[in-house]
C-alpha cells in the first residue's frame, strides 16, 4: 500500500489488540519521526507502554482501549499556538498514514492532563503537545467518516478578488485535491478547513474556520491536499 491509498485505507481505531507492532515497521516509524523532526522543528516521540500508552490522560473525545503504542506529538510554539498545531497536524497525518500503510491501524487524540504524566513521553519549558495518534492492531476495523462536499471545502478566485462558488472551470488538480481533503479526519468530523485557488490560478490559500482543534485539522488536511494535488502543481499562500 503506498500512501496514497492509505487516504482511503485510513479509518479511526479506538480498540486494539496487545498484538505487538513488528521490530521492523517500529524502526520505519522512528525514522521518519526523525526525518519531520529535524524539518518541522518538533519533538514527536514514539510511546511503547504495555499498560497504556496514552498514560492514564483523560481524551477529550472518545474512549480507546488497549492503547499500547502511540505517536506523541510535541513540539515548541516559539509563541505561536496555532502555529504547533498546524505543524502537528501536518507531521502527524504523515505519520498516521505511513502507519497505515505499513499495515497498521490509527486513532488521532486530544489528551488532558498530559504535561502530569511522567515517562512515556518528555515535554520541556516552552514545548506543549497538541495531540496524539494511537497506533497498533485494531480489534474491529474503523468505519468512513462522513465528509463535506468539495464546494463546500474549496473555491476558486475570481479576478476582482471575489470567490466563486462553482467549481466549474477549476483545473483538475484542484479539485483532485480538495477530493484528498474529504478523506482527511477532523475533529467531531467538522473539517474546519477551506482551500481558495487564487486569481493566479497556481497559489492556494487553506485556511482554518472557525471549530474545535481547527488547525490540527487544518495541518491534517494540507498534507491530504498536497498528496491528492501533487506538490508540484501549485505554491501555498
Amino acid at each position: 500500500m503506498n500512501i496514497i491509498e492509505a487516504m482511503s485505507e485510513r479509518h479511526a481505531v479506538r480498540d486494539y489488540s496487545d498484538r505487538p507492532i513488528d521490530g521492523a515497521v517500529l524502526d520505519s516509524l522512528r525514522a521518519l519521526i526523525a526525518e519531520l523532526n529535524e524539518r518541522h522543528d518538533l519533538n514527536i516521540q514514539l510511546v511503547h507502554d504495555d499498560g497504556d500508552a496514552f498514560g492514564e490522560c483523560p481524551t477529550h473525545y472518545g474512549r480507546f482501549k488497549g492503547v499500547r503504542y502511540c505517536i506523541a506529538l510535541v513540539g515548541p510554539e516559539h509563541g505561536d499556538p496555532a502555529a504547533l498545531d498546524e505543524r502537528a497536524g501536518y507531521c502527524g497525518e504523515r505519520l498516521a498514514l505511513e502507519a497505515v500503510a505499513l499495515g497498521l491501524d490509527t486513532g488521532w487524540a486530544v489528551l488532558h492532563e498530559s504535561t502530569e504524566h511522567s515517562g512515556a513521553w518528555s515535554i520541556a519549558d516552552g514545548e506543549r503537545m497538541p495531540a496524539v495518534i494511537a497506533i497498533g492492531h485494531g480489534n474491529r476495523p474503523g468505519r468512513p467518516h462522513r465528509s463535506k462536499p468539495v464546494e463546500d471545502l474549496g473555491a476558486v478566485e475570481n479576478a476582482d478578488g471575489s470567490a466563486s462558488g462553482s467549481l466549474d472551470g477549476a483545473p483538475e488538480w484542484f479539485v483532485k485535491g480538495l477530493e484528498a481533503v474529504q478523506l482527511a479526519p477532523s475533529a467531531l468530523g467538522k473539517q474546519p478547513v477551506r482551500f481558495t485557488l487564487l486569481a493566479d490560478g497556481r497559489t492556494v490559500r487553506g485556511e482554518a474556520l472557525d471549530g474545535v482543534q481547527a488547525e490540527i485539522c487544518l495541518g491534517v488536511a494540507k498534507l491530504h491536499f498536497e498528496l491528492g494535488a501533487g506538490g508540484d502543481n501549485f505554491v501555498w499562500a
